[in-house]
């Protein structure tokens, strides 16, 4: 029997749909609402809670999109929702119609304004990739920007793991980094995206992970990105170099361009005295 209710199949469900619910608000809110939830189920529920037990606690809270709409707030609605719920209201033959224009005059420059709209966002996952880098990173603050900063390893592999949300309606599949925007300016990179259902949910740390590159995103879903490179940069003690930001090369239906993830940290490779760099 399970020591909390947190691990019955229909919890974890409803935290797992939380979390994609939740994509639309900002981190901290976002953070803090499953936080909420978690603790008000593992309190109103016993750990060997029946299965009729929780589905009316879950009926009581009501569905995580009304939860995540309740705590954006009548202002905050997404503006692709606010515009699906006006569309929706639209006549049928109205669609037919413009289907048709579209079809006839417009279908090629549609097709490709929509492609180079989808983006990609950062999710709450945010890690150094190698155990001796999560055990040896010093979160600061510069700014307004919290900094994770670790040695440079001169020569070895260092790498960052974030989780990515996919809001559009078209798959985008990762190729690989922009050239000449490297991480660290390093000439060795690979980057892969991860599956699976704790990658999917964004969590990282709760199972395992198929890594795969090129990876692809479905519309409106987590994954795991993996990017790892071989540190190349001789840096002497007390000297820094940082990114905030990934130029991924990505693939949209027949398009491939360079998107812009911006990194709600500041990554940092520190120089080390220690370091050899031959």
């Amino acid at each position: 029997m399970s020591d909390t209710v947190l691990e019955h199949p229909l919890v974890r469900e409803y935290l797992r749909k939380l979390n994609i619910a939740c994509a639309y608000l900002p981190i901290a809110q976002a953070r803090e609402l499953r936080e909420q939830i978690a603790a008000h189920l593992d309190e109103a529920l016993p750990p060997g809670a029946t299965t009729e037990e929780v589905t009316a606690e879950l009926s009581r809270l009501g569905s995580p999109r009304s939860l995540a709409a309740d705590a954006a707030g009548p202002g905050h609605r997404p503006l692709v929702r606010r515009l699906r719920h006006r569309l929706g209201r639209v006549r049928w033959w109205t669609w037919v119609a413009l289907a048709a224009f579209v079809a006839l005059t417009a279908s090629a420059l549609t097709y490709a304004l929509l492609a180079f709209s989808a983006t990609l966002t950062q999710g709450p996952v945010s890690l150094w990739y190698y155990p001796q880098d999560q055990a040896r990173s010093r979160p600061n603050q510069g700014g307004v920007t919290p900094q994770f900063t670790v040695p440079e390893r001169f020569g070895q592999e260092q790498g960052i793991e974030i989780s990515v949300f996919n809001n559009s309606d078209w798959t985008q599949t990762v190729v690989g980094i922009e050239p000449n925007r490297a991480p660290f300016g390093s000439s060795s990179v690979q980057v892969a995206v991860g599956s699976g259902p704790w990658a999917d949910a964004g969590d990282s740390l709760a199972g395992p992970v198929s890594w795969s590159s090129p990876g692809s995103i479905p519309p409106h879903s987590f994954r795991l990105l993996r990017v790892v490179w071989r540190t190349d940069l001789c840096m002497s003690a007390g000297t820094e170099t940082s990114i905030q930001d990934l130029s991924l090369t990505v693939r949209v239906g027949i398009f491939t361009r360079t998107e812009q993830v911006r990194l709600y940290y500041m990554w940092m490779l520190a120089g080390d005295k220690a370091s050899a760099c031959r």
